[in-house]
């Protein structure tokens, strides 16, 4: 099947946004197939394994997408136009770690056919609120290790903290937007539960979660119904330990990073405090 190509007015904008993403503070040292390019060629990557990710292959041709990179003030291009990186140096793994945490919102309650592009659109109507940014720095769906099916989650970085205080404040209903929250012409079936992802993350190490306590009533509740509601009780319970389990793999994965980030730590200083020595032998 070919790839459709895109032909709309805002080509240019949409190419820098979607490189410049990959590249940022944001996505870049979670993405272990791009960082370790990244890594091992000095911060530059091929323009033409770029243009292979899944949201570039509707951008052609090429030569468009090199002059669309060109006006970007986060990205250059090599001499030849053939690999691109940061134009500034990324800053330490764990200071970086610490802003993705503490400006995202963990968010539960979409539906589990919801799209990239549908929480894209979604979201775009709310960030015209946000008190600082109008934009957002990533939406990642929460999916299924194995299967990569998409539970209904969704982490959302906002670019500064106070943002990410706003969001957590609104009234979210999908796919309508911020509502009130006395609202009542609002489906109560549609309104999203959303907490800080440090507040899931305090939860998840204690072995709670958010709506677990709704689904243990439900679960309970419909024990002595038996049929269909039992059945859908039992999916309920499923999910929940699906998500738990995909929980515990990301904090595996993150301590592992932290591990080999703290390990280059200390391989530098063993390499200054060695240098220091070879330094003072010399001048003695």
């Amino acid at each position: 099947m070919t790839d459709s190509i895109y032909k709309g007015e805002d080509f240019e904008q949409k190419v820098r946004k979607q490189v410049e993403f990959y590249f940022s503070d944001s996505n870049l040292q979670t993405d272990k197939f791009l960082w370790k390019i990244y890594e091992a060629n000095d911060g530059w990557v091929e323009l033409k394994t770029i243009l292979t990710f899944g949201r570039m292959r509707q951008y052609r041709p090429e030569e468009r997408v090199i002059a669309a990179l060109k006006e970007s003030k986060l990205l250059k291009l090599s001499a030849n136009e053939d690999m691109v990186r940061r134009t500034e140096p990324l800053r330490e793994f764990n200071e970086l770690k610490n802003i993705r945490k503490r400006n995202t919102v963990h968010i539960e309650g979409f539906p589990k056919e919801a799209t990239q592009e549908d929480l894209e659109a979604f979201f775009g109507k709310i960030v015209e609120q946000l008190p600082k940014e109008k934009d957002v720095s990533s939406i990642r769906r929460v999916k299924s290790r194995v299967k990569r099916e998409f539970f209904g989650v969704v982490d959302v970085e906002l670019k500064t903290q106070e943002d990410a205080e706003y969001l957590l404040n609104l009234t979210l209903s999908y796919p309508q937007g911020a509502v009130k929250a006395d609202d009542e012409s609002v489906d109560k079936k549609t309104i999203l539960k959303q907490m800080s992802l440090l507040t899931f993350q305090e939860m998840r190490e204690s072995g709670k979660r958010f709506g677990v306590n709704e689904v243990g009533k439900r679960r309970n509740s419909f024990n002595d119904k038996g049929g269909k509601k039992n059945k859908k009780a039992r999916k309920d319970v499923k999910e929940e330990n699906e998500i738990k389990e995909e929980a515990k793999e990301e904090a595996k994965e993150e301590a592992k990073e932290e591990a080999k980030e703290e390990a280059k730590e200390e391989a530098k200083e063993e390499s200054k405090e060695e240098a220091k020595e070879e330094t003072k032998e010399e001048t003695k």
